[in-house]
């Protein structure tokens, strides 16, 4: 991977791999995003990562971040936490985030900030609710919604009463939810 220091350049490509998606970021130094993509991986990794850096002209690229679990495939300047990724973005994008809830295809957090956007602690399932993510995306087909995303944006929009739904096992909750469907 050729990485070019020279003035226009300076594009940092951050790239995360989780258990059922590839999600990338491609932005300035001025941490203005210039590209996003996500995308299912299927269990094919390597071929899913080396599509998306195909669509990047990498001679504008000049740092590479990852995060930790995240393929070695990857050869990374900078690998950090995904937890600390989230907490970076959450206080770019957001003055005071108060709560985020980060959902993935086997695991979901809850990270808590205080009123002076500092980071205070979260909370995490227990590995019964591991497919959890994956459940939410699944719900988003049976919705004829365009994916995950759509689903995310409906719940940003609700400004009626939260639907009261078991905060356990996602086969279970899978009742819950397919009901209220």
């Amino acid at each position: 991977m050729h990485r070019d220091d020279s003035p226009g350049f300076g594009l940092v490509l951050g790239i995360d791999v989780g258990s059922v998606t590839v999600g990338m970021v491609l932005m300035t130094s001025g941490k203005e995003v210039v590209r996003h993509d996500y995308r299912f991986h299927h269990g094919n990794i390597s071929d899913t990562v080396l599509h998306v850096l195909k669509e990047i002209d990498m001679d504008r690229v000049c740092a590479v971040a990852a995060t930790d679990q995240t393929s070695a495939l990857v050869d990374a300047d900078f690998r950090l936490d995904d937890r600390v990724a989230v907490i970076t973005a959450a206080r770019h994008f957001h003055k005071n985030p108060g709560t985020v809830l980060h959902v993935g295809g086997e695991k979901f957090s809850m990270l808590f900030f205080d009123e002076n956007g500092n980071y205070t602690g979260l909370k995490s399932n227990t590995s019964c609710a591991a497919g959890t993510g994956s459940f939410l995306d699944q719900q988003a087909y049976r919705l004829n919604l365009a994916g995950i995303e759509a689903l995310a944006e409906m719940a940003v929009k609700n400004t009626g009463e939260r639907p009261g739904i078991a905060s356990r096992c996602a086969v279970f909750a899978k009742t819950d939810l397919v009901h209220a469907q």
